[in-house]
């Protein structure tokens, strides 16, 4: 469970309207009992649902219904209810709708691809933290309720080594010796190195790393590929990196990797959702 302390979503609220809802106040809505409804508009896979709960609570608003993040809900559905004075409704309406919409969109994204992953085998769909800054928790969250797991969580996480850091230390063949002293130094983590040809790959394991990242790789090459370093280095990982999408994330699954690294579904499109506030009965 990713949990959201307090003040990060009074940080939400604050940021849209950080005095008064002028509108509400002209209107001289703020009294009126009413109740705010979200339907969505097509099937979604529910992710923030528990936040957008305790933005309207946080501001004074009673919750009456709200669908669990993690399930998938067809279209027309009440995924929301809450009552309250008109003013809070108002208040809290876009700030919940731009989680929803926008995070939604990304946990129907990871579960529609995570789906067409499964439909061929039983290999994670690892997701990038190619996130908008300040965005990690939310976006943790919308990946995890879309089926998917996390690539890294940050630097401090793992030891993926690039070309840029290759670059420092001398190129591709200073890791016959970096690597067995980064084995020893951090010896509960696995060494992975990003490699953009067999040649690289073959020498990256010769040098002891414990996976592969290709990176860009066509499907064709990859399958080549990797079958020839499964064969001389058996316990070496096989991860694919760059470029997957809906349309060829199947494609590399048969590749017969150990996993696919992807951050497009960062950039889903958002979830098309409806919302309604009514005036109640004094």
């Amino acid at each position: 469970m990713i949990f959201f302390q307090t003040h990060e979503i009074e940080a939400w609220i604050n940021e849209d309207a950080p005095l008064v809802d002028l509108t509400s106040h002209l209107l001289g809505v703020e009294e009126q009992p009413s109740e705010l409804t979200i339907r969505t508009r097509h099937t979604t896979r529910l992710t923030m649902m528990e936040e957008a709960a305790r933005i309207f609570e946080i501001l004074g608003a009673k919750v009456v219904h709200c669908a669990q993040s993690g399930h998938d809900v067809e279209s027309g559905a009440i995924i929301f209810q809450a009552v309250g004075r008109a003013d809070v409704l108002h208040r809290g309406w876009k700030v919940a709708m731009n989680l929803l919409e926008y995070l939604c969109g990304v946990a129907t994204l990871t579960a529609n691809m995570v789906k067409q992953v499964e439909a061929v085998r039983q290999i994670p769909l690892l997701v990038t933290r190619k996130h908008i800054p300040g965005m990690k928790k939310a976006m943790t969250k919308a990946i995890l309720n879309g089926g998917a797991h996390p690539h890294r969580l940050g630097l401090s996480e793992t030891i993926l080594v690039f070309d840029n850091h290759l670059n420092v230390i001398g190129g591709r063949e200073t890791l016959n010796h970096k690597i067995p002293a980064m084995q020893a130094a951090a010896c509960e983590k696995k060494i992975s190195v990003e490699c953009d040809t067999y040649a690289q790959a073959l020498q990256a394991a010769n040098a002891g790393a414990d996976m592969i990242q290709f990176d860009k790789v066509p499907v064709d090459e990859l399958i080549e590929w990797n079958l020839n370093l499964k064969q001389q280095f058996p316990t070496v990982k096989v991860l694919i990196a760059g470029g997957v999408n809906p349309d060829n994330v199947q494609d590399y699954a048969k590749s017969g990797v150990d996993g696919i690294v992807l951050s497009s579904v960062y950039h889903a499109k958002p979830a098309d959702l409806g919302v309604n506030i009514q005036r109640l009965s004094d």
